[in-house]
């Protein structure tokens, strides 16, 4: 597969997931005075956040599969 593959754009196009969800909601949830069991919303995004920063980043570093060089 060459590096230019809809396949591979689209795993690179994944790291953008968590970025995103991590980002983009700060000014939104920084705001906010809601808290949950007494901690701030903002921290209980961003450690909700954690599992799909690792999904994306290890589904984005796996082999392509058969003729795959690195």
């Amino acid at each position: 597969m060459s590096a230019s593959s809809p396949r591979t754009r689209l795993r690179f196009g994944l790291l953008a997931l968590p970025f995103g969800a991590v980002l983009l909601p700060m000014p939104f949830l920084y705001g906010l005075s809601f808290r949950l069991l007494g901690v701030p919303v903002a921290l209980v995004w961003l450690f909700l956040c954690l599992p799909l920063t690792t999904l994306c980043l290890a589904w984005s570093s796996a082999p392509l599969g058969r003729g795959h060089t690195q």
